[in-house]
């Protein structure tokens, strides 16, 4: 059920971006997929967004102009500033305006760590408890 319901929200979502972002959002909603499989997707503050253990992983907002990759680690996205150029930084996110300027490698990289990361806070709070 889970499945079903986040595949409508996606949908639903996906019809209202403009064309000229949509096949971007759609490349980068997959690779999520792709790095974090056993992650949730909801509609949390109006975008995607990736769940483990609800925590937040990573989430994706398209503009009217760009896409915005949202990020909970700012320190682990400032170490990636240099490598994600030409995006524009913010202080939990990057935007870009073509995924076809970026480097997927990098974006990949990131995610991947931010996973790891997310994963590990995990399984100490839980050997904290026990």
């Amino acid at each position: 059920m889970q499945a079903l319901t986040s595949s409508l929200m996606l949908q639903d979502y996906l019809e209202k971006l403009p064309i000229h972002v949509k096949d971007d959002f759609e490349e980068i909603v997959s690779l999520m997929s792709l790095i974090a499989p056993d992650a949730t997707l909801s509609l949390k503050s109006g975008m995607p967004l990736f769940e483990i253990d609800h925590e937040g992983l990573f989430g994706l907002a398209a503009r009217s102009g760009y896409l915005s990759l949202y990020i909970p680690d700012s320190e682990l996205l400032s170490h990636f500033e240099e490598r994600l150029q030409p995006a524009q930084m913010g202080s939990d996110c990057f935007h870009f305006e073509n995924l076809d300027k970026m480097n997927l490698n990098v974006i990949a990289e990131l995610l991947s760590r931010v996973k790891s990361d997310l994963v590990h806070k995990i399984q100490h709070k839980k050997i904290d408890l026990h």
